[in-house]
């Protein structure tokens, strides 16, 4: 029956129509389904055309489905209400401090507003025969709880970037299915994402060693903020976050996501004092002022916004083109919701410049990685192990060309989009690659695998060029053992 509603929507992108084509069908074999895309991919778009299409088949068929909307931030009411509007659909909002109007077919409702105490008349009342939850990875809370309760009989729909939990319980226990989508590799690569150029600090940095040390965390299994403050706000890497943009991102617009609020104002006095043109924004910043700073943002009369947690789900302004992590987490989905803030397609955007200053990507691998979601959806009762470093291969290259310990300078470890790390071993050695190069074979003593580590080369490529500078013809292949 279901798989019957989905019409062909020419305006959507062609995965947004496969999208929703299964989304119905899935609808046809059980009530609670699960749709994962990565951000930037244009969720909220495709959940439009849902409604749009489940809207005609009411009329149709005579009936008048009743289609509830939720979300658990207003900054994200908002933007699903103004999508609304831009496609011409018809809806009222259920959320605090907002007027309401109850009449229209479609709701876009506060978490907290429908499932409150004193709603309960509002929300019974409302009937719901078609619910689409967003960020759907919080819906295993107790406030998404009762909306079950409360509307057990309807069609779900729960959408996000990242099926994921911190304790890796998975969402068997809300969701019959999940659908997974195409990759962010995938969407990168047909151009639906944007390429970018991943800089971070080594695994064997000050500020790694740092933060592996730090043994408090939060309810939630993250990071606590007093401690992160305590490790993480000092001078020398207030510096570093400067240093590392000025050198890498100079002139773009970005974003940087911080501890604290207190964090948030020691990097903007840190970035004014270099006169660049930086906002702070958190959950404690005014309404008005938000969206103020927001659309100076947007017109480049602001160059970078710091803030806490805020943009991680929901901020949609695709000509970012940096993103610094200031702050360590635990959490797979901040990690990936932050960077692909960034990963949003524009015309004259050529590619996203993720300064990762914490190492996140030790933790979590890097953006493009290929992930398990049914994994994650199904979930796990046992204790996870940590990856190890051959997992990943650019990681483990990483390590190899440290030979300082407690530097905490950037450096290039993926290239998606252009060229390759890989294909750098094809471009012609310079007169620094060659000094390099000299270096270490001959003061250093390194063998040729790590030497080909280093250049990010292969060791054939190395061997012969040693031959063409006239350095390797007396020695023994294999010789050299990196000490």
């Amino acid at each position: 029956m279901y798989k019957e509603v989905a019409r062909i929507d020419k305006t959507l992108r062609p995965y947004q129509q496969t999208a929703k084509e299964e989304i119905f069908s899935a609808w046809d074999e059980c009530d609670n389904v699960m749709f994962q895309m990565p951000t930037g991919t244009g969720k909220t778009r495709l959940f439009t055309s849902i409604i749009s299409d489940i809207k005609a088949w009411g009329i149709i068929s005579q009936s008048s489905p009743r289609i509830l909307i939720i979300a658990h931030r207003v900054e994200l009411i908002e933007q699903i209400s103004e999508s609304l509007d831009k496609y011409k659909v018809s809806h009222g909002v259920i959320a605090g401090g907002k007027s309401r109007n109850l009449i229209p077919d479609v709701q876009v409702a506060s978490i907290q507003t429908i499932t409150h105490r004193t709603n309960k008349d509002v929300a019974e009342n409302l009937g719901a025969d078609f619910i689409i939850i967003d960020e759907a990875h919080h819906s295993t809370a107790n406030s998404y709880k009762k909306l079950w309760s409360l509307y057990p009989q309807s069609k779900k729909l729960g959408v996000t970037a990242t099926p994921w939990r911190m304790n890796h319980l998975g969402f068997t226990s809300i969701y019959d299915k999940l659908i997974v989508s195409k990759s962010i590799k995938d969407f990168i690569d047909e151009g639906w994402l944007a390429p970018y150029s991943y800089y971070s600090v080594k695994d064997n940095s000050n500020i790694r060693q740092d933060i592996n040390n730090i043994d408090e965390f939060d309810v939630e299994g993250d990071y606590k903020v007093s401690a992160l403050e305590r490790v993480m706000d000092s001078a020398s890497i207030r510096a570093n976050l400067l240093d590392s943009y000025l050198k890498l991102a100079k002139g773009k617009k970005g974003i940087i996501y911080s501890i604290s609020r207190k964090h948030s104002d020691h990097i903007c006095e840190e970035y004014k004092q270099a006169g660049i043109k930086i906002v702070r924004i958190d959950s404690e910043t005014p309404r008005d002022e938000r969206r103020l700073h927001v659309q100076r943002f947007k017109n480049g009369q602001i160059d970078i916004i710091v803030n806490v947690d805020i943009f991680s789900e929901g901020f949609d302004c695709p000509d970012i083109e940096f993103i610094q992590l200031a702050r360590p987490t635990k959490s797979l989905v901040k990690y990936l919701q932050q960077v692909g803030r960034g990963l949003r397609t524009t015309e004259n955007k050529a590619k996203c410049v993720i300064l990762d200053n914490v190492g996140a990507h030790i933790e979590f691998d890097l953006p493009n990685a290929d992930r398990d979601w049914f994994y994650e959806f199904e979930g796990d009762y046992t204790p996870r192990k940590k990856r190890s470093s051959s997992a990943n291969p650019v990681e483990k290259e990483l390590k190899e060309r440290n030979f300082d310990e407690g530097v905490d300078d950037l450096c290039l470890i993926d290239d998606v989009g252009g060229h390759s790390l890989k294909e750098e071993s094809r471009v012609a050695w310079s007169e620094d690659d060659d000094i390099l190069l000299r270096t270490l074979f001959i003061d250093r003593k390194c063998s040729i695998n790590v030497i080909a580590s280093v250049f990010v080369k292969d060791e054939d490529v190395v061997c012969n060029r040693l031959k063409e500078l006239g350095i390797y013809n007396d020695v023994e292949e294999g010789a050299h053992v990196n000490e």
